[in-house]
């Protein structure tokens, strides 16, 4: 009775004993011998939204050309993660192919799906998950989520309590952006992460787009100066701010979107754009410079630049088509990229150097370009080692934008620059044709005095030497015709005689108006003075003349010595005939652009109100004062004051 109970105890601690060496048979039995060389496994039940497990994979790497998926298992993977992988990668790091070994457990009690996360960019994302039946990695199918840009993720479906080693293989895209992130995503949070990860970008979403606005609006503003004024090198500058838009308007649009086209964009396409767009803003800084012309250096430099642009190019199209190594295409992007800096600090120095107002405001705006390539160049060359806060100062892109978009304002003040001294240049121009046109206008027309006074010259001279010589003749014969008949002389005679005086008095008048040499101020009144002292002569009427001592050296139309002249002669023939007066004072006044003659006389005085026997004379003299812009004035003062107002 005794010994039966301390046998069931001693059964119950061997069946114990048993049971753990079962346990512990089954653990060592169940783990793989290569389990003590493997990651630490990820429970993916106790995920709630997503997890980065970056520290928790073990990494190898591989040439791109060398793979067998049979071999994948045993890669010398190490724990030790890649320097800076999950920053940015460098070019000889996007050169390789890269493995991950990680391990994946599900402690609930149901199947678990979830997404397989390695970051941006990669072309190839393939997962490997080890079979203990044939001890290799077995390749899992692609399995895409059904969602837009789902080529960044593979989906992983796990047992209830299952415990799996997963391989992948990973390739990134020929981009200097390239970087690490691994993560596991739960199947219910994949839709917010995706759009979470694309709104981590918003903001500097906002900046890109308000950059292109701007750019568009350069592009509309080009294109109307070349439509108005037919300047074509804005049909250049439209298609630098087409690409640079372009460039930008992508960039901000694919921002960390995993897409073929991004992929292609990133890897191949931003840098053709952007030398397309350098380019063409070589092509218009020549021509809006006149480069050809003002600067020949410039003009040297800038078509070097373009012939470096396009070798460039066509370089990067065959590396990146023609051959899997990215460092060698990265290696023309970025030579490229110093050519421009040097070009950059050269058009700068130049500037400064010809102190042109213009090449100034041009070389300023390249000088904020050249700190924002800097700060561009700098950034993604540190692979984001910077200690830089985060901001969006940290952004390579956003930092060359805004230097793109200081070089813009610059570039609207030279432009405004540029527009004023075109406009003061064409102003001259057109004062230029303008003062030639009117000096050969004057030429033409001082062409036709000069032949007037020729012809009047001409005329004059025939009419002294022909007509003069036989008026005077006709009066000599007429004085020797009356000496010989003595005191028989007939009335006849008398008259020819007369008329024959008078004739020649008239013709000498009448050359001495047409004579160009007489075209001046002095001479006109001395002969005025000359002529009335003669005239008055033979007449009860004595004269008396005043004048200035000076006569200024004017000089004076024939037209206006005519009509002066003839008005002087008609107010003293009046004077002679009807004033009945002993003296008349001829006062001659020169003011300030006019020429005055007073006539006045001391006789009877002119009856204002019965002109009838004066109306012809005096309206005729009225005419003539009037027809050289002059006035004309008669009036009764103790005698008649005739006044007589020219302008000179």
């Amino acid at each position: 009775m005794i010994s039966q109970p301390k046998l069931s105890t001693q059964m119950k601690f061997v069946a114990r004993l048993l049971k753990a060496v079962a346990g512990l048979m089954f653990v060592f039995t169940s783990v793989p011998a290569w389990a003590d060389n493997q990651p630490a496994p990820v429970d993916v039940a106790k995920i709630m939204l997503t997890d980065v497990i970056n520290t928790k994979c073990w990494f190898a790497s591989d040439s791109l050309r060398t793979f067998n998926p049979d071999q994948i298992a045993s890669l010398p993977f190490s724990p030790q993660s890649p320097a800076n992988i999950f920053r940015t990668a460098n070019p000889r790091q996007v050169d390789t192919d890269w493995y991950l070994q990680f391990c994946l457990e599900n402690s609930a009690d149901t199947s678990l799906k979830i997404y397989f996360y390695p970051g941006i960019y990669f072309s190839k994302i393939d997962l490997f998950v080890y079979s203990d039946a044939s001890g290799k990695a077995d390749p899992l199918p692609a399995v895409l989520p059904d969602f837009p840009d789902s080529i960044g993720y593979r989906t992983i479906t796990l047992a209830p309590h299952a415990r799996k080693t997963f391989y992948a293989r990973l390739r990134f895209v020929k981009t200097d952006i390239n970087n690490m992130d691994i993560r596991i995503i739960r199947d219910y949070y994949l839709n917010i992460f995706s759009k979470n990860f694309k709104l981590s970008a918003t903001n500097n979403k906002m900046y890109y787009y308000i950059i292109t606005g701007i750019l568009l609006m350069m592009i509309f503003y080009s294109m109307a100066v070349f439509i108005l004024n037919g300047s074509f090198e804005f049909m250049y500058y439209a298609c630098f701010a087409f690409f640079m838009g372009l460039l930008f308007f992508l960039k901000a649009y694919y921002y960390k979107t995993p897409t073929w086209f991004n992929y292609y964009f990133e890897s191949y396409l931003d840098f053709v754009i952007l030398g397309l767009g350098f380019f063409f803003y070589f092509i218009f800084l020549g021509k809006f410079l006149e480069t050809k012309k003002s600067f020949p250096f410039l003009h040297k430099l800038f078509f070097i630049g373009q012939i470096i642009i396009l070798v460039s190019l066509l370089l990067f199209s065959y590396f990146n088509f023609f051959n899997d190594r990215f460092a060698t295409q990265n290696l023309v992007e970025s030579i490229t990229k110093y050519q421009w800096f040097v070009t950059t600090v050269i058009f700068i120095v130049y500037a400064i150097v010809h102190n042109n107002k213009m090449l100034n405001y041009l070389a300023a705006g390249h000088f904020f370009l050249l700190i924002g390539s800097v700060m561009s160049m700098g950034l993604i060359q540190s692979r984001n080692k910077l200690n830089i806060p985060v901001s969006i100062w940290r952004d390579a892109l956003f930092c060359f934008q805004a230097g793109v978009t200081v070089e813009l304002i610059f570039f609207l003040m030279a432009l405004a620059f540029k527009n004023r001294h075109d406009i003061i240049e064409r102003t001259r121009e057109r004062e230029r044709l303008r003062l030639d046109n009117e000096r050969k206008e004057f030429e033409k027309q001082l062409a036709v005095v000069e032949a007037k006074q020729e012809e009047r010259n001409r005329i004059s001279t025939d009419m002294h030497d022909e007509l003069g010589s036989g008026v005077t003749a006709i009066r000599l014969m007429s004085e020797i015709v009356k000496t010989k008949m003595k005191g028989n002389t007939l009335p006849e005679i008398d008259k020819i005689s007369s008329n024959a005086n008078d004739l020649l008095s008239k013709m000498n008048t009448i050359i001495w108006t047409m004579s160009s040499s007489n075209d001046r101020l002095d001479n006109m009144i001395a002969y005025i003075r000359s002529y009335a002292f003669e005239f008055l002569e033979n007449t009860n009427i004595n004269c008396h003349f005043e004048s200035a001592e000076y006569i200024p050296p004017t000089e004076i139309s024939g037209e206006k010595r005519r009509n002066i002249f003839l008005s002087v002669k008609e107010s003293l023939n009046n004077i002679a005939k009807h004033s009945k007066g002993e003296d008349v004072w001829i006062r001659v006044t020169i003011v300030p652009g006019s020429l005055e003659i007073e006539i006045h006389d001391n006789g009877v005085g002119i009856n204002l109100q019965k002109l009838r026997e004066f109306g012809n004379g005096l309206n005729n003299m009225k005419k003539r004062i009037e027809s050289i812009d002059g006035r004309y004035a008669i009036i009764n003062n103790q005698g008649t004051t005739t006044t007589i107002t020219v302008p000179l």
